[in-house]
């Protein structure tokens, strides 16, 4: 009887923090799509299109080093509340200011660099708290639950938002989300989420924001899997980057679209990860997830690279394509994510969630920034089939890679005292808890 009060509390706690998730990822969504499209509408240019990247990129850059010290020093819930306050207060000013017809492109770079900072915060704090609340056993299922949900809101925001940018003046499309965020808010307040138990090194302010931070590195640079597995992720995001961030280019010159076709673009990627979250969320993945991972790149690499082949009076097979990309996503995010949550001692999954979103964050606007200029020398479909040929050759070469190959084999450990970070390294199968 007490397991079923323990399994509906922590299926309740983690639906109204999920609820709030969704509530701020649909404001967000709706507000991403519209400003990109604007922004294309309104210069078509490549340079600004990577620019506009660049600048949502570079917040989440500087900030998620502290942001995961932030979420591993104060309840994680708390810091996802302040959050979406910070991001609703920047966008419903910049609304304001829009309607009184003060819209330069610089001031949607503004929108973009303080929304990307309030992320910066919130995105740790929502992966650290799970397995706070989940049992290790599902944690697949609730990272595929969670993977449902973006991807659901991914297939909707672009629906909504090529019909809203359409109807309504940038500025109203903000409002929404300002209502979004406050509605997230209110979601969050009933769920109550642990806090972490630091060690008393950890907990003390001489300890300092700088030497925690130092701590998460010095963890994830012992552990020889963890890091081959952010490396990994970091090498991804690069070759990924320049695609999505060229494909409203792509689909206006190459394929004659428009809004539409962007949206059914956006729509089929959102319906490849929902069909593979699913499908992980009812029969829990692979018992190795590292080789569904690997698999899956494989397969990614190749579905990117044949969108390059398309003909242009042939976009149906792109959105087939794309769809199979998303589907391999989901059987590499949920998987790697999990792995994560298990593994990674709770006391420093704060940190190490954000050295995952640095890496991975650092390699797009390097990418962005040689795309931009290099798709008008050499054209945008190159920008689409190299990245993903590599990308490809990187899914076989995991297999090669030991530490890697055993990441799922470590326990994790009691917590880690500031001093001591020994066991922060690979440790063998039959090793103890």
């Amino acid at each position: 009887m007490a397991k079923g009060r323990d399994s509906f509390t922590w299926q309740l706690k983690f639906s109204l923090i999920l609820g709030g998730q969704a509530f701020s990822l649909i404001g967000s969504g709706l507000v991403q799509f519209s400003i990109i499209w604007w922004l294309t509408r309104e210069t078509d240019s490549t340079v600004i299109l990577s620019l506009a990247a660049i600048t949502g990129l570079v917040p989440v850059i500087l900030l998620s080093p502290l942001a995961g010290v932030v979420a591993d020093r104060i309840n994680r819930r708390l810091v996802m509340i302040m959050s979406d306050a910070f991001i609703a207060l920047a966008t419903l000013v910049m609304a304001v200011l829009m309607s009184l017809g003060y819209r330069p492109i610089w001031l949607i770079f503004v929108l973009l660099f303080l929304r990307a900072a309030g992320s910066a915060f919130h995105q740790p704090a929502f992966e650290a708290a799970i397995p706070l609340i989940a049992p290790e056993i599902h944690l697949v299922r609730t990272a595929a639950v969670t993977q449902i949900l973006r991807s659901a809101i991914s297939f909707l925001a672009p629906l909504l938002g090529a019909l809203l940018i359409e109807w309504l003046p940038l500025a109203q499309i903000l409002l929404i989300d300002v209502v979004s965020a406050g509605i997230a808010i209110l979601l969050l307040l009933p769920a109550p989420i642990p806090s972490v138990s630091q060690s008393d090194g950890l907990r003390h302010p001489l300890a300092g924001y700088l030497q925690d931070m130092k701590i998460g590195i010095q963890y994830v640079l012992r552990w020889k899997g963890l890091l081959a597995l952010i490396i990994v992720f970091g090498l991804s995001n690069f070759l990924l980057a320049p695609v999505l961030s060229m494909m409203p280019l792509i689909i206006t010159r190459h394929f004659n679209g428009g809004a539409r076709e962007y949206g059914f673009f956006e729509m089929a990627l959102a319906i490849g990860v929902i069909a593979g979250s699913l499908s992980l969320s009812i029969w829990g993945g692979f018992k190795r997830k590292i080789v569904s991972i690997n698999i899956a790149q494989i397969v990614c690499g190749l579905g990117l690279a044949g969108i390059a082949l398309v003909a242009s009076d042939s976009f149906w097979v792109v959105l087939v394509l794309i769809a199979l990309c998303g589907l391999c996503s989901a059987y590499i995010n949920s998987p790697a994510t999990a792995i994560m949550q298990a593994k990674v001692d709770k006391e420093m999954q704060g940190r190490v969630m954000s050295i995952v979103t640095v890496v991975c964050m650092v390699a797009m606007p390097l990418s962005l920034a040689i795309a931009g200029p290099l798709a008008n020398v050499i054209g945008l479909m190159p920008i689409v089939y190299i990245p993903g040929l590599i990308s490809t050759l990187i899914g076989i070469a995991c297999f090669l890679i030991k530490p890697l190959m055993n990441i799922e084999n470590r326990r994790v450990s009691k917590p880690v005292p500031t001093g001591l970070l020994a066991g922060s390294t690979e440790q063998p199968e039959n090793a103890a808890p």
